[in-house]
C-alpha cells in the first residue's frame, strides 16, 4: 500500500467513524423524543449524547494519530536522520527503518538514492585523494626540509600564535613534548623582543620601507627562553599575501647561551688581564725605580725592594697562569665539536699523504666513535706523521683507534726509535695551515683539551699517543635515536585566525574552536564517594584535525586499591600505578596541556565530576565550556535508545582501537566529536552556544521523562 492509499484510507476510516458516532446518537434522540415533556429534559439528553460522541470522536482522533506517528512520522524521521548521517559523517552508514511502518517503497529508494550518492561522492574522494597524494608530495619535501634545518623555526599568525614549528625548535626551547598548534609563543619565550621585532617590520611595511631597506621584511633578535635560563638569537621575518598585507611570521633561531657566557668570561678576564695587573706591575716598576736611582742604599733596604719585585712578579706569573688557563676553557668550550667515525677520520689521512708526498699509512684495528674537529685532527696528524718522517726516517706508519676507559686513543705506529719530547714541543708550536686563522698545533690540542705524547711500544718500534674523547653519541643506539623525521605538528590555516581569534569563544564556530577531547578511567564509579582516576588521557583538535602527536597520557597513582572488578574492565593493575605520580600532580599538568581549549567528552558529567572534586586541592579550576558527545548523540539521533561510545562510533563510521583505555576512548570520542559537527550544522548549530543549548534541551527532557 502506498503512503498516500494509507493516508487516504485512514482519514476516511476516520470520517467514517465521525458520521457513524454522529448518526448514532441523532437516532437514539430521535427515538426518546417522546419519553421527555420538558425542554430541560431534551437539553440534558442532548448534551448527554453529544458529549459521548465529542469522546468518541477524540479518543478515535487520538489513536489514528498514534498510529500515524508509529507508522509514519518516526519512520520518515529515522528516514531523515539516517540522510544526514550518510551526507555529513558515515557516507556508508545504513539506514534502519522498521519493518512495521506505512512508508510504502519511500526507505527503499531513499536507500537507493543514497546509495547513488556514496558512489558519486567517493568518485569525487577518489579525485580529491589524487590531488592529496601530490600535494603530500611537496609536504613531506617542506617536513624533511624542515628536518635538516639545524635552526629552530616557528611560524606563528599576528596574534603570536603558533602554527608550525620544528623538532629543533623543541630542544633549543627544551620543551619536553610540544609547543601546541594555536598555542601563544609567549608560554615557551619572553615576550618584548619578539613584540619589538614584530612592530620595527610592520611599521618598515607601513611606511614602505621594505622595498629599498637591505634587511627587507626581517629583522634579527635576541630573546630568551620563558623561564630565562637560554639565550635566542635568530632572525624574524614577516610572512606576506599577495596584497603585501602581513598575515604571520616565521622566527629562525639558535641557543646563544653558552657563546655569550663565553663573551661575558672573556671581557671578565680581559679586564683581569688589564685593570687587574695594573697593581702589581706599578708595584713592580717603582721598586725598580727605586733600586736602580739607589745602587749605594742599605742591603736590608735593598732586599726589602727586591723582595717586592720578587713576590709581585711571583703572584702576577701565577695570576697570568690562571688567567690562560681559564682562557683555554673557554676558548676550547666554543670551538665546533661533532661525532666522527675513527675510519673516517683516518681515510682523510691516508688520501692526503698519498695525494701530497710518497708516505704510506693503513689502518689497522678496529674503527671507534670518537668526538672532535675532524679538519684540524686531520691537519695535525698530517704534520706530526711529515715530522715523524723526517726525524726518524719512516716512510710507511700504521694508524688505530683504541677504546680506553674514559678516551679514544688515536696512535700513529711505525718501525724505528720514539721522539724526543723536547722535538714534539718544537713541532707543536708551528703555525698549522693558514685558513686556520694561525693556529698553531698546541692550539689544536689545546681546544680539544688533549696532549700528545711519544713511547717506544716493542723492540723496535715506536707509537704516537693521541687521547680524544669519546662520542657523546653512539651512532645507531636506540636512547639517542633522532625525533620523527617529520615537523609533527602544522596549520597554516591557523593564518587566517588573526582577525577574529579575539572573539568570545561561544559565538565562534564549532569547527574554528581548539578543542580537548579527554577521558579518564578510574578505580569505580563513585567520586563522591571516594574512587579516584588512574588514568586520564587527552588528545587536542585543531582546525578540524585530530593531533595525535599533541597528546596527554598519564597512569595516576590512586593511593588505594584498585578494585578486581575494575581491572578486568580497564586492565590497569596495582603494579602498574605503584611508582605513578598522584592525581595532585597529573590533574596540574593536565591542566597546562588543556590551556584555554573547550572540553568534549563522552558522558561528560562523569568525568569532570571527578576533575572538579581535586580542584580546590590543586589550587586550579576547569572552568572552560565543555561538550558531551553522549548528549549530542541524543540531540542529532533521537531516533534511538543506543547512545553507548560504541554505538555511536559504529553508526557514525569510527573504528575505536584500544576501547577501556583513556588514550583509545578519547581518540574515539574524538573521531565521532568531528563527525557530529557535520550533522550539528546540518541541523542548524554552528556556533559553541547553540551546541551548548542542544545539549541543555536534552539534558531538561531526560529531567521531565524522570518525573514520569
Amino acid at each position: 500500500m502506498s503512503p498516500r492509499l494509507f493516508l487516504v484510507l485512514s482519514f476516511v476510516a476516520l470520517a467514517v467513524a465521525c458520521l457513524g458516532a454522529v448518526a448514532a446518537a441523532v437516532w437514539v434522540i430521535v427515538d426518546r423524543l417522546s419519553d421527555y415533556d420538558q425542554v430541560a429534559d431534551l437539553v440534558n439528553i442532548v448534551l448527554a449524547y453529544g458529549g459521548g460522541v465529542a469522546f468518541l470522536l477524540v479518543a478515535a482522533t487520538a489513536v489514528l494519530w498514534a498510529y500515524l506517528d508509529h507508522a509514519l512520522a518516526r519512520p520518515l524521521n529515522a528516514l531523515v536522520r539516517g540522510i544526514q548521517t550518510v551526507l555529513h559523517a558515515n557516507p556508508d552508514h545504513r539506514i534502519e527503518v522498521e519493518d512495521d511502518h506505512r512508508l510504502g517503497d519511500l526507505p527503499e529508494a531513499v536507500k537507493d538514492l543514497v546509495g547513488r550518492v556514496a558512489a558519486a561522492r567517493r568518485t569525487v574522494n577518489d579525485a580529491i585523494a589524487e590531488a592529496t597524494r601530490r600535494s603530500e608530495a611537496q609536504r613531506q619535501r617542506l617536513e624533511v626540509i624542515l628536518q635538516d634545518l639545524h635552526e629552530g623555526v616557528v611560524i606563528c599568525n599576528m596574534n603570536h600564535k603558533i602554527l608550525l614549528y620544528n623538532n629543533r625548535a623543541l630542544e633549543l626551547l627544551h620543551v619536553g613534548g610540544v609547543l601546541g598548534l594555536d598555542r601563544s609563543l609567549f608560554e615557551f619565550t619572553n615576550r618584548q623582543p619578539f613584540v619589538y621585532a614584530l612592530t620595527r617590520l610592520t611599521n618598515r611595511l607601513a611606511e614602505g620601507r621594505h622595498g629599498e631597506h637591505p634587511e627587507g621584511v626581517s629583522a634579527p633578535f635576541v630573546g630568551a627562553s620563558a623561564d630565562g635560563h637560554y639565550t635566542l638569537e635568530g632572525r624574524m621575518s614577516l610572512i606576506l599575501d599577495d596584497e603585501e598585507t602581513p598575515t604571520g611570521y616565521v622566527i629562525s633561531f639558535e641557543d646563544r647561551t653558552e657563546e655569550l657566557g663565553a663573551l661575558g668570561i672573556r671581557d671578565r678576564l680581559l679586564r683581569e688581564a688589564t685593570e687587574g695587573l695594573r697593581q702589581p706591575v706599578a708595584n713592580i716598576r717603582a721598586a725598580a725605580e727605586i733600586l736602580r736611582a739607589y745602587p749605594e742604599m742599605e742591603k736590608d733596604e735593598q732586599r726589602a725592594f727586591e723582595d717586592v719585585v720578587f713576590n709581585e712578579s711571583n703572584a702576577m706569573s701565577e695570576r697570568l697562569e690562571a688567567l690562560a688557563g681559564q682562557y683555554r676553557e673557554v676558548i676550547t668550550g666554543l670551538w665546533p665539536m661533532t661525532d666522527i667515525y675513527s675510519a673516517n677520520l683516518f681515510n682523510s689521512v691516508v688520501r692526503r699523504l698519498r695525494d701530497e708526498t710518497d708516505l704510506d699509512a693503513v689502518m689497522i684495528g678496529l674503527p671507534q666513535w670518537l668526538h672532535g674537529d675532524s679538519y684540524t685532527l686531520v691537519e695535525l696528524l698530517d704534520r706530526i706523521i711529515h715530522r715523524a718522517s723526517e726525524t726518524a726516517g719512516p716512510r710507511s706508519f700504521d694508524l688505530e683507534a683504541v677504546a680506553g676507559e674514559r678516551h679514544v686513543y688515536l696512535d700513529v705506529i711505525w718501525e724505528g726509535d720514539p721522539l724526543g719530547s723536547q722535538d714534539l714541543a718544537v713541532w707543536l708550536r708551528q703555525t698549522a695551515d693558514e685558513a686556520m686563522g694561525g693556529l698553531t698545533l698546541r692550539d689544536i690540542l689545546d681546544h680539544h683539551k688533549t696532549d700528545i705524547w711519544c713511547l717506544p711500544l716493542r723492540a723496535g718500534r715506536a707509537r704516537l699517543r693521541l687521547p680524544l674523547p669519546p662520542a657523546k653519541r653512539v651512532k645507531g643506539s636506540a636512547s639517542t635515536s633522532r625525533r620523527a623525521a617529520r615537523p609533527e605538528f602544522y596549520d597554516f590555516d591557523l593564518l587566517q585566525q588573526s582577525a577574529h581569534h579575539s572573539q568570545e569563544v561561544g559565538g565562534r564556530l564549532l569547527k574554528k574552536i581548539n578543542y580537548v577531547v579527554f577521558d579518564t578511567e578510574t578505580t569505580g564509579l563513585a567520586p563522591s564517594a571516594g574512587d579516584e582516576i588512574i588514568s586520564i588521557a587527552g588528545v587536542r583538535l585543531v582546525n578540524g584535525r585530530i593531533l595525535t602527536g599533541e597528546s596527554f597520557d598519564r597512569l595516576v597513582n590512586p593511593r588505594r586499591l584498585i578494585p578486581k572488578a575494575s581491572i578486568k574492565f580497564h586492565g590497569i593493575t596495582d603494579e602498574m600505578v605503584r611508582d605513578k605520580p598522584p592525581i595532585q600532580l597529573v590533574l596540574r599538568q593536565f591542566r597546562e596541556f588543556v590551556g584555554d581549549a573547550v572540553l568534549v567528552a563522552h558522558n561528560a558529567a562523569f568525568d569532570l565530576k571527578f576533575l572538579r572534586l581535586r580542584e580546590a586541592e590543586c589550587n586550579m579550576v576547569f572552568d572552560m565550556p565543555a561538550l558531551d558527545t553522549l548528549l549530542l548523540s541524543v540531540f542529532l539521533h533521537d531516533y534511538t535508545s543506543k547512545h553507548s561510545l560504541d554505538s555511536v562510533a559504529e553508526r557514525l563510521g569510527i573504528e575505536v582501537q584500544g576501547r577501556h583505555t583513556a588514550f583509545g576512548d578519547a581518540l574515539a570520542t574524538a573521531g565521532v566529536f568531528l563527525r557530529m559537527v557535520e550533522l550539528l550544522e546540518a541541523r542548524g548549530i554552528n556556533t559553541l552556544d547553540e551546541a551548548i543549548e542542544a545539549s541543555n534541551t536534552i539534558v531538561e527532557v531526560r529531567a521531565q521523562q524522570a518525573q514520569f
